[in-house]
């Protein structure tokens, strides 16, 4: 059985606390659904620490929102948040968590970019999945309303993330 290292525990936390910021940084929408910028901090976790440590940092964050925190968009957080209209995008980091996670040890830039656009939109049908069931609206309306408006920024923040992880692992900073 491998050891925690104490290293390895104070990263998890630095990098739950970065996506924690990140989802502050959000712009309301009529839509119910907020301009938030989680998926760049759920994404640069994953491109800096790979899988698994992408997955506890998330894992932390959802869970310390859950009980109540206020660490998702909006200052907000409880339980009810992960079964709200929105939840299912907080379910999706998970996907961006593993994937991009995945994508920091592909070789081939092609499998590299088509893991990171996969996250995005696994994180997407799940967020318009749950935004239709939640809201009564069939899943075209919702991806409308839900997904349409945020895809290009959210593409845009993964690529982002991956360009902006290189050049700290290039400098040895994590």
């Amino acid at each position: 059985m491998r050891k925690i290292k104490i290293k390895d525990i104070a990263l998890y936390a630095l990098f739950t606390a970065i996506i924690a910021a990140t989802a502050w940084v959000s712009v309301p929408t009529p839509f119910g659904i907020n301009l938030a910028f989680t998926i760049f901090g759920v994404s640069v976790t994953a491109f800096l620490l790979g899988v698994k440590g992408a997955l506890v940092a998330t894992a932390a964050y959802i869970a310390i929102g859950a009980v109540g925190l206020p660490v998702f968009s909006q200052f907000q957080g409880g339980f009810g948040i992960l079964f709200g209209a929105s939840g299912g995008f907080l379910w999706g980091f998970f996907a961006i968590a593993v994937l991009c996670g995945a994508a920091k040890c592909a070789q081939k830039k092609t499998v590299k970019y088509l893991l990171m656009i996969m996250s995005v939109i696994i994180c997407h049908i799940a967020g318009v999945v749950q935004y239709s069931i939640v809201t009564g609206n069939g899943i075209i309306a919702s991806i409308v309303t839900a997904s349409l408006p945020f895809l290009l920024k959210d593409f845009a923040t993964v690529f982002l993330a991956q360009y902006i992880s290189l050049k700290i692992l290039k400098r040895g900073l994590i």
